[in-house]
């Protein structure tokens, strides 16, 4: 089997394509680490730096210890290098960004430390329409795409989240929801042609970096924005809907979203 069929096979809920797997995989920056029986590849893991990209396992050959032996080199390799500490996935993957849940005690029992959880979820854009859900949210609310002041939108973004600011550029597809004309919520709608969910036959779009400025919160401004960007991406062609890195699923499940991935941000400290 192939890195992308092993992968497609620890995790066939996503559908990923071979191509968008190796544009995420990024392997030719990679040290690849392999485990051959009888001329077949069973497992591997991908480092680059002290991050743990990727580590796959034939789901039929798991439990047989491959996977922990692929680890301890990917240990031995980062603290030969000098490296004092190793982080599943990191927060620069487009991959898996974590342990998965259905691995998590398997790093656990290894000495790693689980951090919070988080999904990817997917939605079907197909038949998705805002009108098939109650969204109840002020009347004095205006929704479209963003078209002013630069300086006000990062204002806004920094009041959620300062980190995202970077992600908020001059040229970013931006959602909004405004009061009056100052900015209530907030999200990046962008279509995203290589991703987890990408299978080489659909068009995904991901509502990206959802926030509502303290201020407007609990009044259902932020959740049927989402609604009407998920609308906007099916009007530009798109039928996957990806939210991706998220830490409320339940929130988009209220849209008819699924989680198709959990995940736990994962370290330890070596030596």
């Amino acid at each position: 089997m192939t890195y992308d069929e092993i992968f497609t096979a620890c995790f066939p809920g996503l559908g990923t394509s071979p191509a968008a797997f190796e544009k995420m995989a990024d392997r030719k920056n990679c040290q690849a680490l392999e485990h051959w029986e009888a001329g077949n590849l069973l497992g591997y893991a991908l480092l680059k730096g002290d991050r743990l990209r990727l580590l796959c396992v034939k789901p039929d050959c798991q439990g047989r210890g491959i996977g922990g032996e692929l680890l301890r080199r990917a240990e031995k390799m980062i603290q030969e290098n000098g490296g004092q500490e190793i982080t599943v996935g990191g927060t620069d993957s487009r991959l898996i960004q974590g342990a998965p849940d259905q691995a998590a005690a398997f790093f656990a029992k290894r000495g790693y430390v689980l951090g919070k959880a988080y999904e990817e979820m997917r939605g079907d854009l197909r038949r998705f329409s805002a009108a098939d859900f109650s969204l109840p949210a002020p009347e004095n609310v205006e929704f479209g795409w963003y078209r002013g002041d630069l300086d006000a939108l990062h204002r806004a973004v920094a009041a959620v989240d300062e980190e995202w600011v970077q992600y908020f550029g001059a040229d970013s597809p931006v959602f909004c929801a405004t009061v009056n004309g100052e900015i209530a919520s907030f999200c990046n709608a962008e279509v995203w042609e290589n991703c987890l969910l990408s299978t080489g036959e659909n068009k995904v779009g991901a509502p990206g970096c959802v926030g509502t400025v303290p201020a407007f919160r609990r009044r259902g401004i932020g959740l049927k924005m989402v609604a009407l960007a998920c609308e906007e991406l099916k009007a530009q062609g798109c039928d996957t809907c990806f939210i991706h890195y998220t830490g409320v699923g339940p929130w988009y499940a209220k849209l008819g979203i699924r989680t198709v991935l959990k995940w736990h941000f994962c370290k330890k400290t070596l030596g």
